[in-house]
């Protein structure tokens, strides 16, 4: 079984799932949840939970997600590790990214991702460049996601229609999945 409770075998991992926006026609969600325990078994281990941050910017310091925060400031109980579909998953730019990974590495923590053989060594010079460079192109789409709502944004002010609503540094807050947005929180202010 790939998936069960903490056993203390030293690859009890926790899923980590990310989604910006939550759409019935999405697949990202399923998607996910395949490659994730793909790469756990690649090395292995047995994910324990998942931190499903659904409708949260990958702009969003990891530490502060709704789900995978409690577990990255060690308030919800044991684990060996992450694992997660993408590197762009843990977040959307360098900083964080390798701050996640390094906080796992600091810890003796595993840190894995599908499409990589075994769990990420930052202390060897190989895997930290890849992780850099995964990380560098998820910032390089995030920087490009928000000039286009910068853009957009000026243009809807300028035609006495402002969209109301963050387009970065966020997470959605519904009452029901996939209805309408009860209200948003904005966790981080936007780049001058």
């Amino acid at each position: 079984m790939i998936e069960r409770p903490y056993d203390g075998c030293g690859k009890c991992l926790l899923g980590v799932r990310r989604l910006s926006r939550m759409k019935l026609a999405t697949s990202s969600p399923e998607r996910q949840r395949e490659d994730a325990p793909t790469a756990v078994a690649s090395v292995g281990g047995h994910i324990i939970g998942w931190a499903d941050d659904w409708e949260v910017s990958g702009a969003t310091d990891p530490v502060t997600r709704p789900k995978l925060g409690p577990w990255l400031r060690d308030e919800r109980g044991p684990y060996d590790g992450l694992v997660a579909a993408a590197v762009d998953r843990l977040g959307r730019n360098v900083v964080d990214c390798l701050n996640t990974g390094y906080k796992m590495s600091d810890e003796g923590k595993l840190l894995v991702t599908y499409g990589h053989d075994g769990p990420w060594e930052l202390n060897d010079a190989t895997d930290e460049n890849r992780s850099t460079m995964e990380a560098s192109g998820a910032q390089m789409e995030l920087r490009a996601i928000q000039r286009r709502n910068r853009s957009t944004t000026v243009k809807m002010c300028a035609a006495g229609r402002p969209k109301g609503k963050p387009s970065y540094g966020f997470h959605y807050v519904r009452v029901v999945l996939g209805g309408k947005i009860d209200h948003s929180n904005r966790t981080r202010m936007p780049p001058p």
